[in-house]
């Protein structure tokens, strides 16, 4: 493992992007467990929508949980952009919700931290919400 300083251990790239591979199987496969297992106690996820903060790993599992159930159709188009940097990665795509024959897309941005363990200590999620929200509507799901 790479050491920045002996404050700030960081991940090599390549464990990055095996946190970032584990993390996006999660959400592919709509498995809460999966993405909660790969959150720090304390960790922090924050949609930039206007809601509060979820924090905790216990908490985060049941508000996934809660997501996956309000869009079961949820799905994400192929990546359009992912950059890692010391313990962080940014990764740049358009999330998909479907009803009645109806698509909502939504482009997102999603700065996640992480720990020299591995572990995602903070995901903040942007968003447009004007735009989501006239995503979500024009499919039904508002």
């Amino acid at each position: 493992m790479a050491t920045a300083t002996l404050e700030h251990p960081t991940l090599t790239e390549s464990a990055l992007k095996a946190v970032f591979d584990r993390y996006h199987v999660g959400w592919e496969t709509q498995d809460a467990a999966l993405i909660a297992s790969l959150h720090s106690a304390d960790s922090v996820f924050l949609l930039h929508d206007g809601s509060p903060a979820v924090v905790g790993r216990e908490t985060i599992r049941r508000h996934v949980e809660g997501l996956f159930a309000r869009y079961p159709a949820l799905a994400f188009e192929p990546e359009q952009r992912t950059l890692f940097g010391q313990n962080r990665w940014v990764f740049d795509y358009v999330m998909v919700l479907g009803s009645a024959g109806k698509t909502a897309r939504v482009p997102m941005v999603d700065v996640v931290d992480v720990n020299a363990d591995g572990e995602v200590t903070r995901k903040e999620v942007f968003l447009d919400p004007a735009q989501a929200q006239a995503a979500l509507a024009g499919a039904g799901l508002a």
